[in-house]
């Protein structure tokens, strides 16, 4: 059996909250058969947990947001070292650096980042990394700091040069909405020479609404458009895109 996976989702935000049965019922209408759910905050955990009762084709990751890390207490970290050790968590994300908003606190980021990944190599579980305008630094870190379970790099906008690096290292590689739109020509070159082994589709909703819905709000059930965008442009059967997906997935967060 095939199925989509949602990679990257923040389902857990509060404007899911209302509908939240309708959009899982969608999802599964469009062929979604799994929703990786990004918890930016342990309050965002705790209502993943709730929900991952009622859906368990919900998977939870948590971890703290590169804008959130100046904001953050001793007691907050440690709330996030008790929680990656849960079993429910598969993976530490979104963790990483973002250049584009802020360059205020570049160092407070970096040293945040450090400390996720460290974190995630004493449980043992894969990062979700987030790299905005700042591809460069990220790679130095994930080169001088390796992550054991390795990761994704979510919604990758890099070029072709730094994901033949990043591929190096052994991360994965997550396509969002923006792969669907007719100016994204750096990203269709990057995922045509990807290889299919190393790669995951994702939304990012309610963000980066893919065609034909982009400008609303976006949610997990829009990542069959976006899968379905990628196998053609690398030519591909959509199944065979889905069971390879699926096996990466499994083979990351040891499924």
């Amino acid at each position: 059996m095939s199925y989509w996976i949602d990679s990257h989702a923040h389902m857990v935000d509060e404007v899911f909250q209302e509908h939240f049965d309708e959009y899982m019922q969608r999802a599964k209408e469009y062929g979604v058969g799994k929703t990786l759910c990004i918890c930016l905050n342990l309050a965002e955990l705790k209502r993943g947990f709730q929900l991952q009762q009622q859906y368990p084709q919900l998977d939870l990751a948590v971890g703290y947001y590169p804008s959130d890390i100046p904001h953050l207490t001793e007691e907050d970290w440690q709330g996030l070292e008790e929680a990656a050790q849960d079993e429910r968590v598969i993976a530490i994300g979104e963790i990483g650096l973002d250049y584009y908003w802020d360059k205020s606190f570049i160092e407070q980021q970096k040293e945040g980042f450090i400390r996720q990944i460290e974190l995630a190599n004493r449980v043992n579980k894969p990062v979700l990394v987030h790299a905005r305008d700042a591809s460069l630094d990220t790679y130095d870190i994930l080169k001088e700091h390796p992550v054991n379970a390795k990761g994704i790099l979510h919604c990758y906008s890099g070029s072709k040069e730094m994901a033949k690096r990043f591929e190096q290292l052994g991360m994965y590689f997550s396509f969002a909405g923006p792969l669907t739109f007719k100016n994204s020509k750096v990203a269709k070159e990057v995922a045509k020479e990807l290889p299919l082994n190393r790669m995951f589709v994702e939304t990012d909703s309610p963000y980066l609404t893919p065609e034909p819905h982009r400008g609303k709000q976006n949610e997990t059930a829009y990542v069959k458009y976006v899968g379905e965008y990628l196998a053609e442009l690398k030519q591909l059967d959509k199944e065979i895109v889905q069971k390879q997906m699926i096996e990466n997935y499994q083979t990351l967060f040891n499924k």
